[in-house]
């Protein structure tokens, strides 16, 4: 049932992907249209996702397990991470990057809240915050070659981060919010997938079909991210008790998601080849439409 629902979730994303190519063929996607876009969806969409995620009633078994997802999401970034060093180590820094850090924010999300129900955002936030933090940390490290380059101060004031502390703060203090303004953050959530997913189509019309279905070397390094980094983190999660069940099903949904769109914006801001990049994004995109069922 699970795999029937991810292969259903995935096709629609490919399907709105496709509508977002299509678009921008046409004309009526600008570059300064796909970045407005992007930043509605980075600095309004997703802190809605993440508030609307904690908006729920409190009890002290959510809390023990929204502690026990960020248990779990620390184990499966060790086990992303490490595949990505192994394999690419500090020579090959796009790819490092791109095998590291999945799209849990724009795929992740939609697919976990469509198989388990919007409540279960509730348990992918810890996924997404460490992520977040990872990338402008290690991330920025490993794809720009420069320690100075981290920005700590960036991994504490930005949307992800202010929201999930504000979504927690609701969580425990559980103030009683007007309908109008939980209305109004579900509408603005619900716009999550699609705008992700014509962004990540948009991104797709700036590269060739043709290189990007004939370049082995794209197929590798997405084959890493799609069936390794799962398989591994599987593994990873055998020796522990407690990591079973739900929790750990929705972390390895996040964990067996496509290359991060991050992947192309980080290239891009530390002069690293943003096109191969954006290769990346696309074609691991494509492949997660049987990768991810599987």
């Amino acid at each position: 049932m699970i795999t029937q629902i991810l292969l259903q979730q995935t096709i629609i994303m490919f399907a709105l992907m496709l509508l977002g190519l299509l678009l921008s063929r046409c004309g009526m996607i600008t570059e300064q249209g796909s970045r407005d876009l992007s930043n509605v969806l980075l600095y309004a969409v997703i802190p809605c996702v993440i508030l609307r995620s904690y908006m729920s009633e409190f009890s002290t078994e959510k809390l023990r397990a929204m502690g026990l997802s960020a248990l779990i999401a620390v184990i499966a970034f060790a086990a992303s991470i490490a595949v990505a060093y192994l394999t690419c180590g500090t020579r090959h820094r796009i790819e490092n990057f791109a095998v590291a850090f999945g799209n849990a924010g724009f795929i992740g999300i939609p697919l976990v809240t469509a198989v388990f129900g919007p409540e279960a955002a509730f348990y992918v936030v810890s996924f997404s915050t460490f992520a977040n933090l990872l990338q402008w940390t290690y991330g920025i490290v490993i794809i720009s070659g420069k320690k100075e380059t981290m920005n700590l101060r960036m991994v504490f004031v930005n949307p992800v981060f202010i929201s999930m502390v504000i979504g927690i703060a609701l969580f425990v203090l559980q103030p009683t919010l007007p309908t109008v303004v939980t209305g109004t953050i579900g509408y603005i959530a619900d716009g999550n997938t699609v705008l992700a997913m014509i962004i990540l189509g948009y991104y797709l019309s700036r590269v060739q079909l043709r290189g990007l279905f004939a370049d082995v070397r794209l197929y590798l390094f997405s084959a890493l991210r799609l069936l390794v980094v799962p398989a591994v983190t599987i593994l990873v999660f055998l020796p522990f008790p407690f990591a079973r069940g739900e929790i750990t099903l929705i972390t390895l949904i996040a964990a067996a998601t496509p290359i991060a769109s991050s992947t192309a914006i980080f290239a891009q801001k530390f002069d690293q080849d943003y096109r191969r990049a954006v290769s990346y994004v696309c074609l691991s995109t494509i492949l997660s439409v049987a990768t991810l069922p599987l």
